[in-house]
C-alpha cells in the first residue's frame, strides 16, 4: 500500500509493505518511479521481508516543489539522506539497498560520500561499514559514465521542442528489450512522462555527473552487481568496472536484458539478488 512520511521536510511517497523482516528499500532510476519495482514488491514480501520501493523527492507522488511553487533541492546526497532517515522511521536500524542506475549512483553516494552518515561512521571506528546499508545490490549503473559529457546536456535540448511524455515515448523502448510487453513498456513511459520537468532534469545532472571509482575500493558491505546483454544505457563493462572496485563485490550479468533489467527478466532478477541476500 502506499504510505506517507515526511522526510527531512519534504514529503515522501512509498509503496509499503511490513512482515517484520529485514527491510529492503528499492530506489528507482531518473526516468523511473517505484512502480518500476512491483515484480520485486511482490517477490519479496512473500519471503518474509519488509519492503519499501521509494518515489525519490521530485519523482512519482512525492513531492516536488516548495510551498512557493520552486523546485526542490535534488542531490544525489540529499536522496541518500532521504533514504538513511526512512529507515529510520520505519523502525529500523538498516537495510539491505536495491538500486537501478540512479538508483545504483544514490547507493554509491550512501556507501561512500554521503555527509549524513559521518558521525555514525566515527561512532562504528575502522571497519564499521555504513550504518544503515546491510548488503547493496548495484544495477545497471555505473561509477563514472565515459559518455556523461555527451549525455548530461540531451534531455533539456530535447525538451525545448516536444513534450516530456514525447521525449519519455522515445527513450523509454531504448531502455527495455525488444519484445518487452505493452503493458510493462506503457507503464514505464507513464512513469517518466509523469514527473516534473525541472526536478527530472535536476535528477538526470545529478545522476551523470558523479565519479565513484576513488572512493569504491572503500567500501566494506556486501556488493552485488548487475549488468544487462542489452543494455546500451550502462553497458556491463561498467558494472564490471564497479564489481572490481568493490573489494569481494560480486557480479551477474542477465542475458536478453536491458538498462530495466529487473522488469526484463524479472525472475531472475529475483532469483540472483535473493540468493545474495541469504548468503
Amino acid at each position: 500500500m502506499i504510505q506517507y512520511r515526511t522526510i527531512r521536510g519534504i514529503k515522501i511517497a512509498f509503496e509499503w509493505i511490513g512482515n517484520g523482516g529485514e527491510l529492503i528499500v528499492f530506489l528507482h532510476g531518473v526516468g523511473a518511479d517505484r512502480t518500476a519495482w512491483e515484480p520485486q514488491i511482490n517477490f519479496f514480501s512473500k519471503l518474509g521481508y519488509s519492503v519499501a520501493a521509494i518515489d525519490m523527492r521530485g519523482s512519482g507522488l512525492s513531492q516536488s516543489r516548495d510551498e512557493n511553487g520552486f523546485a526542490l533541492p535534488i542531490t544525489i546526497a540529499d536522496f541518500a539522506a532521504d533514504v538513511h532517515e526512512l529507515i529510520l522511521g520505519l523502525g529500523f536500524e538498516r537495510a539491505h539497498w536495491v538500486g537501478n542506475s540512479m538508483g545504483g549512483v544514490i547507493i554509491m553516494e550512501a556507501l561512500t560520500n554521503s555527509p549524513s552518515y559521518e558521525a555514525e561512521r566515527n561512532r562504528r571506528g575502522p571497519g564499521g561499514g555504513s550504518p544503515r546499508i546491510a548488503k547493496a545490490v548495484l544495477c545497471n549503473t555505473f561509477a563514472k559514465h565515459p559518455d556523461s559529457a555527451l549525455i548530461l546536456p540531451r534531455p533539456a535540448q530535447a525538451l525545448k521542442t516536444k513534450s516530456l511524455a514525447e521525449f519519455a515515448a522515445e527513450r523509454i523502448p531504448f531502455a527495455h528489450k525488444p519484445g518487452i510487453s505493452p503493458e510493462i513498456l506503457d507503464a514505464s513511459i507513464r512513469a517518466m512522462a509523469n514527473k516534473d520537468v525541472e526536478t527530472y532534469l535536476l535528477s538526470w545532472r545529478e545522476t551523470w555527473s558523479h565519479d565513484y571509482r576513488d572512493v569504491l575500493p572503500g567500501v566494506s558491505v556486501p556488493a552485488l552487481v548487475i549488468t544487462s546483454s542489452l543494455d546500451k544505457i550502462t553497458p556491463p563493462a561498467l558494472g564490471m568496472e564497479i564489481a572490481s572496485l568493490i573489494p569481494n563485490a560480486k557480479y551477474h550479468e542477465i542475458a536478453n536484458a536491458s538498462h530495466l533489467s529487473n522488469l526484463d527478466q524479472p525472475e531472475e532478477f529475483n532469483r540472483v539478488v535473493g540468493e545474495f541476500l541469504k548468503d
